[in-house]
């Protein structure tokens, strides 16, 4: 039992950074934080763009080459049997808002869980070095892996 024990304490204190990273960044998204207001618009907020492409991608964040402006006859013919966007985006707002505060909810949840965790392994003085270098092998390893 104590190995499983172990085997817990440092897995969980391994991956609690790429955790609290990813629940973060990913409830960020769920209101499309890291796009722009507008299709084609740089992103209103780069630093959660950047945490996006990471999320996403798995790679450094490049702001879009601006785009060309297209002609206004093409942008200004409407399609058929399409919804006005103020309707559209009522009906997504109301379908899809439970979800998206379930998952902000869900990532306060882990982030908290995950944080209260490695509290736990730094209570125990006997470790503290090895889950301290554990903790920093975690935030190291993705960062340099991110650089090769």
């Amino acid at each position: 039992m104590p190995t499983i024990r172990q085997l817990h304490r440092y897995l969980g204190v391994f991956f609690t950074p790429a955790i609290v990273f990813f629940a973060f960044s990913g409830a960020l998204q769920t209101f499309n934080l890291h796009k722009g207001a507008h299709r084609g618009d740089p992103p209103t907020y780069p630093w959660i763009a950047a945490m996006a492409s990471l999320h996403q991608d798995q790679e450094l964040y490049e702001a879009p080459a601006p785009k060309p402006q297209a002609s206004k006859a093409a942008n200004a013919a409407p399609a058929e049997n399409a919804k006005p966007k103020s309707e559209a985006k009522q009906e997504e707002e109301h379908s899809s808002m439970p979800l998206k505060l379930f998952v902000v909810a869900l990532a306060i949840g882990l982030c908290a869980s995950s944080l209260a965790g490695l509290y736990i392994a730094f209570s125990n003085p006997r470790v503290r070095l090895p889950v301290g270098l554990t903790l920093a092998a975690g935030m190291l390893l993705p960062a340099i892996l991110l650089l090769v």
